[in-house]
């Protein structure tokens, strides 16, 4: 539905979740924001399914004990 909305946006497409740890133990799950990729592709029609996966995405990275979400 995404690309629907800008066929461009498929250069952000999938959305790739890097989950790392630094030197400390602690863990980080860095991601591109769906609402940057949404302004970035001027997709205006399509805020619930962008609502969505930012709660998919959130489930995701809340579910990794200790995560910091860096959403880029």
């Amino acid at each position: 539905q995404f690309i629907t909305g800008n066929p461009d946006a498929g250069l952000d497409w999938p959305v790739r979740l890097l989950v790392l740890q630094d030197a400390s133990g602690a863990v980080y799950a860095a991601y591109t924001d769906f609402a940057w990729i949404a302004r970035r592709h001027g997709i205006t029609n399509r805020g619930e399914q962008f609502k969505t996966a930012s709660s998919v995405v959130a489930s995701i990275t809340g579910a990794v004990n200790g995560t910091t979400a860096d959403k880029r």
